[in-house]
């Protein structure tokens, strides 16, 4: 099993002293920074992998995609109520989003935090194919 560069840069003190979150505690952040890194690693073609030095826009988005995974997984099926009516009393809660929707805002977190790297760039960087030739 190859085993990312990545993975040890994102830790909880960098949560808290760099990006500066407070939503997540410490056995959380291990679990959804995982997921964002995942997602994340998916989004720039498996780019993240091979950094050596992880720039803080890279962290800051790991953990800016942790949190919003975080507050989504958190919904129950029906969250809160959205609109009632007192007439005929109705109601309306908030549903959980789909899968679809969720990958739009994670890539748009993605986008936000990574659009001027090259990280997000879909086509071939000869840069790191030439060494594998």
């Amino acid at each position: 099993m190859q085993t990312s560069w990545i993975m040890e840069a994102i830790t909880y003190k960098y949560y808290q002293e760099k990006y500066y979150g407070n939503i997540l505690n410490e056995e959380d952040f291990k679990r959804y920074e995982k997921k964002a890194r995942r997602k994340l690693s998916s989004f720039t073609f498996g780019r993240i992998d091979c950094l050596q030095n992880v720039p803080d826009e890279v962290g800051d988005c790991i953990c800016g995609m942790a949190e919003k995974i975080s507050l989504e997984e958190s919904k129950e099926n029906f969250s809160g109520i959205v609109s009632e009516s007192t007439d005929g009393h109705s109601v309306t809660f908030e549903k959980k989003q789909s899968i679809e929707q969720m990958n739009k805002e994670l890539y748009l977190i993605a986008v936000g935090y990574l659009n001027n790297t090259g990280l997000l760039y879909g086509g071939v960087c000869l840069c790191s194919t030439a060494r594998n030739w």
